[in-house]
């Protein structure tokens, strides 16, 4: 990058994207009529979005192997910043630019810097927060696991700031649950919803609208969430992802920022995240296709991962199936990967219609925003019987008040009234 380009970059202003609580609010009511409610930017039309996804995932695995002819990225500036931004890759494609591993375009180059220079402020805030929490719970004799991003963002990726985050990640012992709730409130954080394994947490004074909805900004929402299991269903007809099961409690890899913490070690480490990002399509982002490939590589290089380890755990807990979804698509981004052979493995465990379904997606078109499938919400059921439980659900949703009720049935109904939905 020439001295130029660095004025130019610096000069952009940082809230050059912000946008008011009062839009916000009317872009969603948009989308919510347009039978899209996840569908947030009237600007910008659906097929220029996914046209600057293929761009971004093209050029991803040059940018990551450090090619001697680094990878150029070109095009409309609006759609790739919102690629950047849906695919949670903004911030890394910025850091890119700035190492000279990425040649972006001199119009592209500044909405990529932007990026970059949100979320390295947000990174920091939360990873501050998620140090003097991980302290005060262990003054209060309650093991933490830091889990999902808040780890992997020091552990794996080449800055802490490239990688977008929501929450932090907390998982403590069933029995420790009330006293790390405790803990909680006396940080001024108070409970902002709660499920069968996991509560979510906000601080009074964090805004709850988003500043931007073009890039993940330095002071958008966060919130902690408080897992007392690493169980996960990833959907309501689906078998239950045994990951307690891996003994997450008793790891002894220790949280990059606060000794205090364990993080999750391998194999567990590789199959929660897998697990994660295939839960939904609208999480098998390409973000967390990069995370798992960057993951996969520093810990077979240094030894603390094994394949064979892997499919053994996998198999003991039933958990191989879950994990294809997101391996088979990291492969298909970044080839050699993932053994061929663990591939195979982990889709003879898989459903169906999982099967089916990521037979037919790439890892540009696999996240779901702008559209509804029906063989994809079900993709999970395997058998009458799963996809009974998951249509009662369906039908009968466990919410926590009728507002809430209401908002889903009226998003179903403007979906069917624009025909968003397919088979």
């Amino acid at each position: 990058m020439n001295n130029s380009q660095e004025q130019l970059l610096s000069k952009t202003d940082l809230r050059a994207q912000d946008i008011s609580e009062a839009e916000v609010a009317r872009r969603f009511q948009w989308a919510k009529r347009q039978g899209r409610p996840a569908w947030l930017w009237p600007e910008i039309s659906v097929e220029a979005w996914r046209e600057a996804l293929q761009q971004i995932a093209r050029v991803v695995p040059d940018a990551l192997s450090g090619a001697d002819d680094p990878p150029r990225l070109d095009g409309d500036p609006t759609a790739i910043g919102l690629a950047g931004y849906t695919s949670g890759l903004g911030p890394l494609l910025g850091w890119w630019a700035r190492t000279g591993a990425l040649r972006p375009s001199p119009t592209v180059g500044p909405v990529l810097d932007l990026h970059l220079r949100h979320n390295q402020i947000r990174a920091a805030r939360l990873e501050a927060a998620a140090i003097a929490l991980v302290e005060q719970l262990a003054r209060r004799g309650v093991p933490t696991a830091v889990l999902k991003g808040a780890d992997t963002a020091r552990a794996y990726f080449p800055d802490p700031g490239v990688r977008p985050a929501s929450d932090i990640d907390l998982l403590v012992r069933a029995e420790h649950v009330q006293t790390a709730e405790a803990v909680l409130r006396a940080e001024g954080f108070a409970e902002a919803s709660r499920g069968e394994r996991e509560s979510s947490w906000r601080r009074r004074d964090v805004p709850r609208a988003p500043r931007s909805l073009t890039l993940t900004h330095g002071d958008d929402p966060w919130s902690i969430d408080l897992h007392s299991a690493l169980d996960l269903r990833v959907s309501t007809g689906a078998l239950l992802a045994r990951l307690d099961l891996g003994a997450p409690m008793d790891s002894r890899r220790r949280w990059a920022c606060n000794p205090a913490a364990v993080a999750l070690d391998q194999p567990l480490l590789l199959f929660h995240l897998a697990i994660h990002a295939g839960a939904g399509l609208q999480n098998l982002t390409l973000l967390r296709l990069v995370e798992l490939h960057l993951v996969i590589r520093r810990d077979t290089v240094e030894g603390r991962l094994s394949w064979e380890a892997f499919l053994a755990l996998g198999q003991r807990t039933g958990l191989l199936g879950f994990a294809y979804p997101a391996l088979r698509l990291c492969e298909d981004l970044i080839p050699g990967t993932v053994p061929e052979a663990v591939l195979e493995r982990c889709a003879h465990a898989a459903p169906r219609g999982v099967l089916r379904i990521v037979r037919r997606l790439t890892p540009a078109t696999a996240q779901r925003i702008d559209r509804t499938s029906i063989a994809e919400h079900f993709m999970w059921s395997d058998g009458w019987r799963q996809r009974a439980e998951q249509l009662a659900a369906d039908i009968a949703p466990r919410v926590g008040s009728w507002r809430t009720l209401w908002s889903i049935y009226e998003k179903r109904a403007w979906r069917l009234v624009r025909g968003r939905v397919s088979r």
